[in-house]
């Protein structure tokens, strides 16, 4: 019988490989003049206002896995140079890296790789950051909901506030959450029950509400998350999945179970997952409501609504068919990239990685509305 730190072990492994490598068009957006002067409320924040940038979140966040198949236990590691929105290895193409093509100076990506830091379902070991490569990147492979605030929002903190070249008060930072997946999978173990939708929005406004305390003029960018029955549908198709997860479905039982049990407990984990993604509407409405001019929370659809029909079967990682690959990571960064330079009403969530860069001018905003 399987124990239950070890499905926890196993399904923190599993989300790091959900999609893989095609050639990524580059970021090629021209340069932009100086501004003229800095933005004075967070409904003014352009591309070049943005100083520091930080994440929390789980594994894919950590880019575990995300360079393939490797050298023995180096299967096991996290490249954080090339996580999506936070990597900061030369000439990642991440978020990160598309920022510091407007601010040479900005803070925060993460550096390289090593191996896994992982949380344990609610549990996460203290002291496993290596603060000299994750910098501001607080992601956790394995993390929950509830691990935010206890654990990575600590970690984070602190960072900030030992890092001399952070201007707390007067620098404009770039926060983003993705999270949720882990809570997914566990909840399906048999051993956790889900954590509802009301207990998934508690914990996130617990350290939202943390981060507006403790630290001055932050967007928040919160990323709904997909089906992840997409990736069954997907691996489907090849065998080389299908024989990984035949030997390993307790990666994330609720996605791999074969058989009319499989097909209700990917029905459960879609309906949960839009319940979550309901709640992060509903959390960015609200605070969208208060109307703060130095805190802003923003929910981007852009990853949601991908299809295993047009999702490419290199987007996994060849690590475990799960995780997001290299080039997945690219295009979530192009696809989060684009929705967070367009107006609420015109932001797409089909995961629409082949449409162009969205080049800033220096008029434009990264949208509050």
């Amino acid at each position: 019988m399987i124990s239950m730190s070890f499905r926890y072990l196993v399904s923190s492994f599993s989300l790091l490989l959900c999609f893989g490598f095609i050639a990524s068009d580059e970021f090629n957006c021209p340069p932009l003049p100086p501004l003229a002067r800095p933005a004075q409320s967070v409904h003014e924040l352009r591309p070049q206002d943005i100083k520091v940038v930080m994440t929390l979140g789980d594994s894919v966040t950590a880019a575990f896995a995300a360079m393939g198949r490797q050298d023995g236990i180096k299967d096991l590691y996290e490249f954080r140079g090339i996580s999506w929105f936070i990597g900061g290895d030369p000439n990642a193409q991440t978020i990160f890296s598309f920022l510091r093509h407007y601010t040479p100076n900005i803070i925060g990506g993460s550096l390289g790789s090593h191996f896994v830091e992982l949380c344990y379902g609610p549990i996460c070991p203290p002291d496993q950051y290596r603060p000299k490569q994750d910098v501001f990147n607080a992601a956790q492979s394995g993390a929950m909901v509830p691990n935010l605030k206890k654990h990575e929002f600590t970690y984070l903190y602190e960072q900030l506030t030992l890092n001399p070249s952070v201007n707390m008060r007067d620098d404009w930072k770039l926060l983003s959450i993705l999270i949720g997946f882990n809570d997914l999978c566990i909840g399906c173990s048999g051993d956790v029950p889900y954590i509802t939708a009301d207990d998934f929005e508690t914990n996130l406004r617990s350290v939202i509400e943390e981060v507006r305390s403790k630290i001055p003029k932050v967007f928040v960018n919160l990323v709904e998350i997909f089906n992840m029955s997409m990736i069954y549908e997907k691996s489907k198709t090849m065998p080389h999945c299908e024989d990984i997860h035949r030997l390993l479905p307790i990666e994330c039982l609720c996605v791999f179970l074969e058989g009319k049990i499989g097909d209700d407990t990917r029905r459960d984990i879609d309906n949960y997952a839009a319940k979550y993604n309901e709640r992060l509407r509903k959390l960015a409405k609200e605070y969208s409501e208060k109307n703060y001019q130095d805190f802003a929370v923003v929910v981007q659809p852009g990853i949601r609504d991908g299809t295993a029909k047009n999702t490419p079967i290199d987007f996994m990682s060849d690590v475990d068919c799960f995780h997001p690959s290299l080039v997945a990571h690219q295009a979530f960064a192009k696809v989060i990239w684009n929705n967070l330079l367009t107006p609420a009403a015109q932001k797409t969530s089909n995961f629409d990685f082949k449409a162009p860069f969205v080049c800033p001018t220096n008029a434009t905003l990264i949208y509050t509305n």
